[in-house]
C-alpha cells in the first residue's frame, strides 16, 4: 500500500512538472510566431461574467476595474477586445433606443452616477493601448429571463410587445418581422455613428437554442413570409437578410469597420463527421451563406471542445472551418473559461495546443478566448502562457484587403540622437496617400548586429505605436549593443504597411 501511495504521489509530480514546462518552454520554429494573428478577448457583462463584477459599485470603482481588465490583455498581447454593449436590448452606452443595462446598475433604465459612457470608455481605453475595440451586440435576445429583474417600463417588450416571441421565461425579438429589422439596424446605425469601433459583433443567440422554436411565428410566416414557402428557409432567410442589410450599412456609413458573427461551431454534422448540436437547422444559423455572400468581414466558430472530443473534435471541425472560409477571414473562438480549469489541465494544455493547430493552417487568422477572464485573472496560468510563450512577440492585426489593401506613404525625415544607454528616434508624418489617408501607427524595428534585415520576424518589433507618434525612445541593454539598425514603416487603420525608413547606429 504505502508503495503504491508513493507511487501515485509521483505521478502526481511529474504531471505538474509537466504541465509548468508546457507553459514556459520557448516555441523553437520561429513561424510558430506569426507576425500577424488576430488576438482578441470577449469581455461579457451579461449576468457580469466579466465586468462590472458588482453593479452596486461605485463609477468609479468600475472604471478602475476596466483599466485593471485592459491591462491584463495587454499584458497578454491581446490586440482586439468584443466588448458585450447590448444584452437583452438593453444599453451599457448611451442609447437612444434602448434603456441601460441592468447589468450595469442593477436597475434597467438607470444611468451611471456619478455618469460615465462604459462604451465610450473602453474605446479610449483599448485604443490607448493598441487594440481594437468591436461592440459587440446580441441581435435579438430580448429577455434572458423573466425572473431576473423587473423590464423598464420603456423596455422593448413593454412598448412593442407584437414584436415578442415568448419561450418559457426566455424572450426574443421575431426574427420574421420587418419592423423588427428595421429597429435592430437603428440600433446599429446609432452606435456606428455616434462612436469610433473597429467593428460591429454578433454572437450566437439567433432562434433559441432550448426548446427549439415550433409554432411561435407561426402568425408572422403567414403575414410576412415572401413567397417562401418552408418555414425553415424562411427563419434563416430572416437571419441571412438582416445580416446582408447590417453589412451594407456598416459599410456605407464607415467602409473600414468591420462586421463579424462568432455562430456556434457545428453547422451540420454531416460537414465534419460530428455528432452534435446542428445549428442550421435548430438555431437557423447559416453561416456558409455569409461567407459565400460576403456578407460579413469576419467568421469566430465557437469551438469550444477539446481536440480529441467524442461528438466533436477540435482537430475534424478546425480544418472544416478552414476549407470553407473563402476570402473572408477565419478566427477561433476558444472556451478558456473552461479548458483553464483544473479538471481540463489535467489531461493536458487544450488551449495551447489549439493555438498551435491553428497556426499550422494558413486559413486560420487568430483566436479569441471566451471569456476575458480567463486571461486578466490568470486562470491555470493562461496569461503567464501567453505573455511568455504564444504571444510573446506583438502582432500585427491580418489585413482585409476587399476592405483596404492600400498602405500609408513612408514616414518623412527620420533621424535619432544617441545617448548613453538609449536612442531617441523622430521622423515627420507621412504625406496623404491616393485614399487621402495619413498614418494610423508606426511599426519600430530593431536590428542588433544583424545583415538580414527582415520584417517577417515579429521578434524584431520593438514597437507598434498606436496612437500614433513621431517620436520613439528606445532603451538599449547592454547586450543590445553594437551595430544597430532602425526600420520604422507606417500603417493604416487596417494595418497595411508601408515602406520601411531605415538609420543605422553604432552604440558602444
Amino acid at each position: 500500500m504505502s508503495i503504491k501511495i508513493c507511487g501515485e504521489k509521483m505521478k502526481g509530480i511529474i504531471f505538474i512538472i509537466t504541465l509548468i514546462l508546457s507553459f514556459v518552454q520557448p516555441i523553437s520554429s520561429q513561424n510558430l510566431f506569426p507576425k500577424r494573428e488576430f488576438r482578441g478577448a470577449w469581455i461579457a457583462t451579461v449576468a457580469n461574467i466579466d465586468w462590472p463584477s458588482n453593479r452596486n459599485a461605485t463609477s468609479g470603482q468600475k472604471i478602475a476595474e476596466l483599466v485593471q481588465i485592459f491591462d491584463k490583455l495587454k499584458e497578454a498581447n491581446i490586440n482586439a477586445v468584443f466588448f458585450q454593449v447590448r444584452t437583452e436590448c438593453d444599453a451599457l452606452y448611451k442609447s437612444n433606443f434602448e434603456p441601460w443595462s441592468f447589468w450595469l446598475t442593477n436597475e434597467q433604465g438607470k444611468e451611471p452616477e456619478p455618469y460615465f459612457d462604459p462604451l465610450e470608455f473602453a474605446i479610449a481605453e483599448a485604443h490607448a493601448r493598441g487594440m481594437e475595440l468591436h461592440a459587440w451586440f446580441n441581435p435579438y435576445r430580448a429577455v434572458k429571463d423573466t425572473g431576473d429583474y423587473q423590464r423598464f417600463y420603456q423596455h422593448i417588450s413593454q412598448t412593442h410587445p407584437e414584436w415578442i416571441l415568448s419561450f418559457g421565461s426566455y424572450k426574443m425579438l421575431d426574427p420574421g418581422n420587418p419592423d423588427v429589422q428595421n429597429y435592430i439596424l437603428n440600433v446599429i446605425v446609432d452606435v456606428l455613428t455616434k462612436y469610433d469601433v473597429d467593428g460591429i459583433h454578433f454572437d450566437d443567440y439567433f432562434y433559441p437554442y432550448s426548446p427549439k422554436i415550433s409554432n411561435e411565428d407561426s402568425l408572422t410566416f403567414l403575414k410576412f413570409n415572401r413567397r417562401l414557402t418552408n418555414i425553415d428557409d424562411w427563419r434563416r432567410d430572416n437571419i441571412n437578410s438582416l445580416m446582408k442589410r447590417i453589412y451594407q450599412v456598416i459599410k456605407a456609413y464607415k467602409p473600414y469597420v468591420k462586421f463579424g458573427i462568432s455562430p456556434f461551431g457545428i453547422v451540420e454534422n454531416k460537414y465534419a463527421g460530428t455528432d452534435g448540436f446542428n445549428s442550421y437547422s435548430i438555431i437557423y444559423c447559416d453561416p456558409l451563406t455569409w461567407i459565400r455572400e460576403k456578407s460579413i468581414d469576419y467568421v469566430i466558430p465557437q469551438l469550444y471542445w477539446e481536440i480529441d472530443h467524442p461528438k466533436a473534435p477540435y482537430r475534424k471541425l478546425l480544418p472544416w472551418w478552414a476549407s470553407v472560409i473563402e476570402d473572408r477571414h477565419l478566427y477561433i473562438g476558444h472556451f478558456s473559461s473552461r479548458l483553464m480549469t483544473k479538471n481540463y489541465l489535467e489531461k493536458g494544455f487544450e488551449i495551447g495546443e489549439q493555438i498551435k493547430m491553428n497556426r499550422s493552417n494558413s486559413n486560420v487568422s487568430g483566436s479569441v478566448f471566451f471569456s476575458a477572464r480567463s486571461i486578466y485573472l490568470n486562470q491555470g496560468g493562461l496569461l503567464d502562457s501567453l505573455k511568455n510563450n504564444f504571444y510573446k512577440f506583438p502582432a500585427l492585426l491580418p489585413t482585409m484587403k476587399w476592405i483596404d489593401s492600400i498602405p500609408p506613404n513612408k514616414i518623412r525625415d527620420l533621424n535619432f540622437q544617441k545617448g548613453k544607454d538609449k536612442v531617441t528616434l523622430e521622423w515627420k508624418e507621412t504625406e496623404i496617400n491616393s485614399q487621402g489617408e495619413k498614418a494610423y501607427g508606426y511599426v519600430v524595428y530593431r536590428f542588433v548586429n544583424q545583415k538580414e534585415l527582415n520584417l517577417e520576424n515579429p521578434e524584431n518589433i520593438v514597437a507598434i505605436l498606436i496612437p500614433k507618434k513621431e517620436k520613439f525612445v528606445d532603451k538599449i541593454e547592454d547586450k543590445n549593443k553594437g551595430e544597430i539598425t532602425y526600420i520604422i514603416t507606417a500603417i493604416d487603420r487596417h494595418q497595411n504597411e508601408s515602406e520601411g525608413e531605415i538609420v543605422r547606429i553604432v552604440l558602444k
